[in-house]
């Protein structure tokens, strides 16, 4: 047993140790920092005022930008152009149909092109050209560079009404075409504008065709019998074109059609104004047989002249 002196001079001892240990951690921690006592330990810990310990914040970086393609400097690989139906309102009427639009159309933007109008015929609408096919031959034909890349439009005819209280020619000529030409990127010239029909529609193609000679540069006239008094009429249409401004004409028709004597009429009266025209007679009668296998001939023609846009 240690006496009472000892045990004094222990216990001061501890209490020395006990205070130097304590001012040692005083001077190597900062107000921010309490010790707990433990029955063996020292552990620090953080008070309420401690400032919180700095926290990394990754920095965000942009996804980088991956731009699309641009068309330019690129070829365009569209084989097939598109069709799409319009509607306009003018005067309280209003003006349908339907618009090809050639292959990479909406790629080459700076572009014109050449405008073809398609009449279709009696008791037939606008969709009479694309159910001919003529889509799928100015595609083909387009890829093989046997003619231009062209803007086709085909009218539709509201009203069968007589001449001259209808107003088809004239809405077409005033309201139709000024508004295709905004539109859609038209060569607004008349040696790139050419009008044709079958049938009652190409009643339509020569009359306005001719009536004004100064929009349009080509006329065709499929299997065309004439609206009643035109042939009276034509002379006097032609007369006041001057020779240099005369549109190229073609006519056609099949040998077994019922307007076959009307359509020679027309001829005679054209080779007595001796006026050029293309004139042809084929196998086939008054039907859609006879057109759709036409068509590719047909858009030949109307394209003569315009080799100059072959690319």
């Amino acid at each position: 047993m240690l006496g009472k002196t000892a045990r004094l001079n222990i216990s001061w001892l501890v209490g020395l140790t006990l205070l130097l240990s304590l001012s040692a951690c005083s001077i190597v921690t900062t107000a921010d920092v309490t010790l707990v006592i433990s029955d063996s330990t020292l552990v620090p810990t953080m008070t309420s005022e401690s400032p919180s310990l700095p926290t990394h914040t990754p920095r965000t970086t942009a996804e980088p930008q991956v731009s699309s393609p641009t068309p330019e400097g690129l070829d365009c690989v569209e084989i097939s152009g598109s069709i799409e139906a319009y509607q306009i309102s003018r005067g309280g009427v209003e003006i349908s149909g339907r618009v090809y639009t050639p292959p990479c159309y909406e790629f080459d933007t700076d572009r014109g092109y050449p405008t073809l109008y398609l009449l279709h015929g009696a008791t037939e609408n606008d969709q009479q050209w694309v159910d001919l096919g003529i889509a799928d031959r100015a595609d083909q034909l387009i890829s093989e560079s046997a003619i231009p890349p062209l803007i086709i439009v085909m009218p539709l005819e509201l009203t069968w009404v007589s001449l001259p209280e209808n107003p088809f020619g004239d809405y077409l000529v005033t309201e139709l075409l000024p508004w295709i030409e905004k539109e859609y990127r038209t060569l607004a010239d008349r040696d790139y504008r050419a009008i044709g029909g079958l049938s009652r529609g190409g009643n339509w193609s020569l009359r306005i065709g001719l009536l004004h000679w100064g929009m349009f540069g080509s006329i065709g006239a499929h299997s065309t019998p004439l609206f009643y008094g035109d042939l009276d009429r034509i002379p006097g249409w032609i007369e006041v074109i001057p020779h240099s401004r005369m549109p190229r004409i073609y006519l056609d028709i099949g040998e077994g059609d019922n307007n076959l004597e009307a359509v020679k009429n027309l001829e005679k009266v054209l080779n007595k104004l001796e006026v050029t025209h293309d004139w042809n007679v084929y196998p086939g009668l008054h039907e859609d047989l006879y057109w759709k296998a036409h068509l590719g001939e047909y858009l030949l023609w109307y394209s003569l002249g315009w080799d100059n846009l072959l690319k």
